[in-house]
Order: C-alpha cells, then sequence, then structure tokens
C-alpha cells in the first residue's frame, strides 16, 4: 500500500509539473498547454512580444545514505517576457528580456543529511521566494558583429553557460558558480552586469563580462536591484568556437575563459590573513559526434561534453570541478527524446580541509569534506510539445563529510509550459 502511495505521488507531480530550472529567452514561439490563446499568442509574437510561462519540478528520493528515506520535491515558475525591438519599434538589433522567477519546495540534502556537496535537486537554492531574475537590454551593433547587454543579468547566462538536462547540480549552469557560489552568482539571482562580445568570425568569438559583485542580491526579498553594498567586480573573459565539421552536420562548442573578482576574502587556513582577489579558469566543450541521415531534428545522434573548472586555493574551500559526460538524441526512433549519462568529480581545496582538521581539535564535532564523485544517467521524454518528463538515477560518494554513506538517488524532473 505505501508502495502504491508513493507511486501514485509521483505520478501526480509528473503530470503536473516538469524541465531544466534554467529557462532561455523565449526567442520563438512556444506551444503551451493552454494553446494559442484564441490566435492572441501568435499575434503578439508577429509584433515582436514573446511571452512564456512555465513550471519546472524535481522530485528526489534517497534509496541509501543520509539518516532514512524521504522524498522531497523543489520547483520553479518563471514568467518571461522578451522584446524583438526591431520588429515592435524599429530599432534594429535591440532586444529586451523581463523574467520573474519564484523558487519553492524543499532540498533533500539537507533534510535528510545527505551530506553532499551539490544539491541533488538543481532547482532548489536561495531562497522560496519571488526573484527579478532578468531585465536587461542587448543591442546588436556594426552588422550584429558586437553584442552589447547590460541591465540586471545572472552571470551563467551568458559566461560558462550550460544548459540543465541533468538534475544534479554538477552538471547544471556555469560550473564556476557551483564551487565559489559566494561570489558568482547563477541564475536566479542577478546583478548589475553588462556583457560585451564580439564575433570574430563566423564560429568564433571573445567576450568580456562584468558583474557587480553584492552579498545584498542573495537577500530573500523581491527588489529592483540594489545601489550600495558591493565588495568588488567580477570581470571573466572569453574565448569561445563554434565549428561545424563533416558538411556543417557536426556542431561543437568550445570555450576556455578565466575571471578575477576585485573583492577581498579571507584566507581559508589563515582567516586572519586577508587576500586581494579571487580568480580561477574554465573550460567547456560540447561537440556532436555522429549525425542520423534524414533526420527531422539536425542535433539527432550522439554528442559528447567536458567541464572543467579551477579556482585559486588562497580563498575557496571547493577549488576544482570536473566533469564529462555522453547524451544521444533520438533514442527509440523519437526525434526529441535523448539519454544521458555523466561522470563527476568536486574537490575539495586541501588548504580548507587542513583548516578544518585544525578546528575539529579544539570542536570535535567540526565536519571534514572531502572530494565528491558522482554519476548520473536519465531519459529525457518528450511527451507532448509542451511537457518532458526526465526520470534519473544518481550515484554519489558525499564529499561534505568524509564519513558519510554513499548515497542513491531516484529523481524525476521535467518541465511544464503554460
Amino acid at each position: 500500500m505505501r508502495g502504491r502511495a508513493f507511486a501514485a505521488w509521483v505520478m501526480a507531480w509528473a503530470l503536473l509539473c516538469a524541465g531544466p530550472a534554467f529557462a532561455d529567452a523565449p526567442k520563438k514561439m512556444v506551444p503551451g498547454v493552454t494553446g494559442g490563446w484564441g490566435g492572441m499568442r501568435g499575434f503578439l509574437f508577429e509584433l515582436g512580444v514573446a511571452i512564456q510561462v512555465r513550471y519546472v519540478t524535481e522530485l528526489a528520493y534517497n534509496a541509501r545514505g543520509g539518516k532514512g528515506h524521504a522524498l522531497r520535491q523543489a520547483g520553479q515558475f518563471d514568467v518571461q517576457l522578451g522584446l524583438d525591438m526591431d520588429t515592435l519599434a524599429g530599432v534594429k538589433g535591440g532586444s529586451f528580456q523581463f523574467t520573474f522567477t519564484h523558487r519553492n519546495g524543499n532540498d533533500l540534502n539537507a533534510d535528510m543529511a545527505l551530506g553532499s556537496l551539490q544539491l541533488v535537486q538543481e532547482v532548489y537554492g536561495r531562497g522560496n521566494i519571488g526573484r527579478l531574475t532578468q531585465l536587461w537590454w542587448d543591442q546588436l551593433l556594426w552588422d550584429e558583429r558586437v553584442h552589447l547587454k547590460l541591465g540586471r543579468v545572472t552571470v551563467d547566462e551568458d559566461t560558462a553557460d550550460f544548459p540543465c538536462d541533468f538534475q544534479n547540480l554538477s552538471f547544471c549552469g556555469a560550473q564556476p558558480g557551483n564551487i565559489v557560489g559566494n561570489y558568482w552568482f547563477n541564475w536566479p539571482v542577478s546583478q548589475w552586469g553588462t556583457r560585451l562580445r564580439v564575433d570574430l568570425k563566423k564560429v568564433a568569438y571573445v567576450q568580456l563580462a562584468a558583474y557587480e559583485v553584492n552579498p545584498r542580491n542573495l537577500e530573500e526579498a523581491f527588489y529592483l536591484g540594489h545601489f550600495n553594498g558591493a565588495t568588488g567586480v567580477l570581470l571573466p573573459l572569453e574565448l569561445g568556437w563554434n565549428p561545424k565539421f563533416h558538411g556543417d552536420l557536426l556542431e561543437g562548442l568550445y570555450k576556455v575563459g578565466v575571471w578575477y573578482d576585485t573583492s577581498n576574502a579571507p584566507d581559508v587556513l589563515l582567516p586572519d590573513v586577508e587576500r586581494q582577489g579571487r580568480y580561477g579558469i574554465y573550460f567547456v566543450a560540447r561537440q556532436q559526434l555522429t549525425h542520423v541521415a534524414g533526420a527531422e531534428n539536425a542535433a539527432q545522434g550522439l554528442n559528447v561534453f567536458v567541464r572543467l573548472t579551477q579556482t585559486d586555493v588562497d580563498t575557496s574551500a571547493l577549488d576544482g570541478q570536473y566533469t564529462l559526460g555522453l547524451g544521444y538524441t533520438g533514442i527509440f526512433g523519437r526525434a526529441d527524446d535523448d539519454v544521458g549519462f555523466a561522470l563527476g568529480a568536486t574537490h575539495s581545496n586541501g588548504r580548507y580541509v587542513t583548516a578544518q582538521r585544525l578546528k575539529q581539535a579544539q570542536a570535535p564535532d567540526t565536519v571534514i569534506p572531502r572530494t565528491e564523485y558522482l554519476g548520473e544517467l536519465y531519459y529525457s521524454l518528450q511527451a507532448t510539445p509542451w511537457l518532458v518528463l526526465r526520470p534519473n538515477f544518481q550515484y554519489i560518494r558525499p564529499g561534505g563529510d568524509e564519513n558519510a554513506r554513499n548515497i542513491i538517488v531516484l529523481g524525476l524532473k521535467g518541465a511544464l509550459t503554460l
């Protein structure tokens, strides 16, 4: 009876909700469960107005690990408004984006003391509140070779960006924000920022951005933006290459970047010592390896990704994260279904571990971290144009507590477009 109740609960949520927590700006008309609104949705799109409303959910059940078994749900509701200012008002190359997000639910990791460094529900975090996540203007200049964006932005929408197909945070969003999230704020936290991107050729670009580093941006309240409290500026520089091989059928995307934060921060081993600046380097590679001839979806085939991030060892409790994965789109003859598998590691800084061991001598209950290793497997079902269901399996050697048991998490994520 208990098993039937659990299965029914999971199915109910699957039918109501689902998908990646990070939502791209609506650049095309996305079909929703509410249809075309009597033709109004298509009419607005033709005018240059794109509206998208979604709900995202992530279920997680710890079959092994932690202090017991539990099922937790975390979700995000978001409303996006995109304006093509060329079509709407004749401003050539201009676009405007507004996004409101509201997160809800519970964190399985915290509730059941799993001891993992990375969230097993990537959509959870930064408070169950409503936020202004995007409010920016993007302008194309010089034959659309220069892209200038400014306003309230999220770092990971442009810098080291990566999709959130997996449910574990290790494989989602900009990797630096997963390990130095105390100053690199990923979605849904916005900050004042600007990004200048110059397309060098059709397949290459260089990008420089500047983001406010302000702890007040983490306040759990809705606000348009703060004008005081900043500790510094985050300055990432990124080089990108977007080649297409085998007759333009196999697309790749390669990025390498460095960043510097002008803020001062305490040394992780010597807390009385203040370090000037924080920095790091990252690499992202995604490549389609095979193509299905005559496929209705150009992305059908096998693809691979690799991501590497290294931070400075003076100020970072976590100084590295490394992931790799494979995916196949068009599984079982279904053009939009895909399967993905990834492995990852999040490295605890040895200097920080030493500091915790020294602290343990005075406080025996001090938790000692270690390197976290994990794997995740998912199957993504495009049930309808407006509903994605993505069951997943996670196996984790947690790194937040060296004494924590290995974890098995059974998850379900997806997205419902309204």
